[in-house]
């Protein structure tokens, strides 16, 4: 058997973090959610993770020239507050080994962001440069272990979930070009009213076609640059993960709604390769070929189409985007997590003013958090001092902007 230059040396096994490992969807996540969902399940229990997959959204950004699906470190530490109750309370950036070495005290498994080109148990180790991310959840003099649940075939082989203990030397080395370390702090999981967020999804699918058009021509006219078809891969890798993950979290939340995306998936990795192999071409020298864009914005019309009919089905005849209950479960969840209170305590005459915690900043983190979750805006002229008075009054003011329910 031939040696494979910089090959990650095989992962051990750990009584606590590999049945973990082996219930998470780590197919259908990208490497800054792996390790948000592995804190998920080990807090909160088998599958917990499947909820960073409960709220569909599309947004883009510009990247070296180009537009973009792919998310920052921050959208995905937002998402793991709002879905998972992990909290990013602050950052440490810059580290080196010996220091986040430091950070990881028994039972408190650091989440660490670095090079992947740097990472020896990475197949791009050595290869290509990319922020990656795992825990560190042991440290002695001796070694480090370190817990990756990265799922993905690449160029220079699989990347796998699984353990590793390092030498402590060889940890260091790995980090000498510096780490990234959040704070997440452990919250209560947020309860998801899933027809609420069902009927969100609908509305916010259909308020994303504008941008998604505008995305796909600039993707479109990019396809004729080796550039351009790299973030193209890359940007259908994402769309597809994030597609899987939805279905996967239907399937445990609502199964009789999870039909709607059966047999998506396939389309979807038939475009994964056949972008691929486009890339291969281009950077030998061979054309482009234009048409993946059509064939991009076919299956996400697809996926649209389809969240649109399960949140139909999931709201209630004359409702809009969510019921009352549902804009009543919207704001309580959005202000105990917020406050850190629970929501279940509140009453419609609780003054927001007096609630520990409050005040105009975490008001308008309120707003932003139930605006997503319902998937409605409310209008500028609607946040009067009345509405923003008690409890009762916020829930008013979004069951309006949601189609009058109260």
């Amino acid at each position: 058997m031939s040696h494979v230059p910089n090959a990650p040396d095989p992962p051990t096994t750990d009584p606590v973090w590999t049945p973990i490992l082996t219930g998470l969807r780590a197919t259908a996540l990208d490497c800054l959610q792996t390790s948000f969902a592995l804190l998920a399940d080990h807090v909160n229990g088998s599958g917990s993770h499947l909820a960073l997959g409960a709220r569909f959204g599309f947004a883009t950004r510009e990247r070296d020239g180009l537009v973009t699906v792919e998310a920052t470190s921050d959208d995905r530490a937002a998402e793991a507050a709002d879905l998972l109750g992990l909290w990013v309370e602050g950052r440490w950036m810059q580290l080196d080994g010996p220091q986040v070495r430091q950070l990881c005290g028994p039972g408190q498994p650091l989440y660490v962001i670095a090079d992947a080109y740097d990472l020896p148990w990475c197949p791009y180790h050595g290869h290509e440069h990319m922020r990656h991310s795992f825990l560190v959840t042991a440290a002695t003099t001796d070694e480090v272990t370190v817990v990756d649940a990265y799922h993905n075939d690449t160029a220079w082989g699989a990347a796998r979930p699984g353990v590793w203990r390092l030498p402590t030397a060889g940890f260091d080395a790995a980090l000498a070009g510096g780490a990234h370390t959040p704070a997440v702090a452990v919250h209560p999981a947020p309860a998801i009213d899933v027809p609420a967020m069902l009927a969100g999804n609908a509305d916010r699918a259909r308020r994303a076609r504008p941008e998604i058009a505008a995305y796909l021509d600039r993707t479109a006219a990019a396809l004729g640059t080796v550039a351009g078809l790299h973030r193209f891969v890359l940007d259908v890798w994402l769309l597809a993960r994030g597609r899987d993950l939805h279905e996967h979290w239907l399937a445990a939340a609502a199964p009789d709604a999870a039909a709607a995306l059966a047999g998506q998936g396939p389309r979807w990795q038939q475009l994964a390769t056949r972008s691929y192999v486009a890339l291969r071409r281009a950077q030998a020298g061979r054309p482009a070929a234009p048409e993946l864009a059509d064939a991009l914005g076919t299956l996400v019309e697809s996926h649209l189409t389809a969240l649109e009919s399960v949140g139909a089905d999931a709201a209630p005849a004359g409702a809009g985007p969510a019921g009352g209950d549902g804009v009543r479960a919207a704001v309580l969840g959005a202000l105990g997590d917020t406050l850190h209170l629970d929501g279940s305590e509140l009453h419609s005459t609780d003054v927001l003013r007096e609630l520990p915690g409050f005040d105009s900043f975490r008001l308008v983190d309120v707003i932003d958090r139930v605006e997503q979750r319902l998937g409605v805006e409310v209008p500028a002229t609607a946040l009067s001092a009345a509405d923003l008075r008690d409890v009762g009054s916020l829930c008013a003011m979004f069951g309006a902007a949601a189609g009058g329910a109260r």
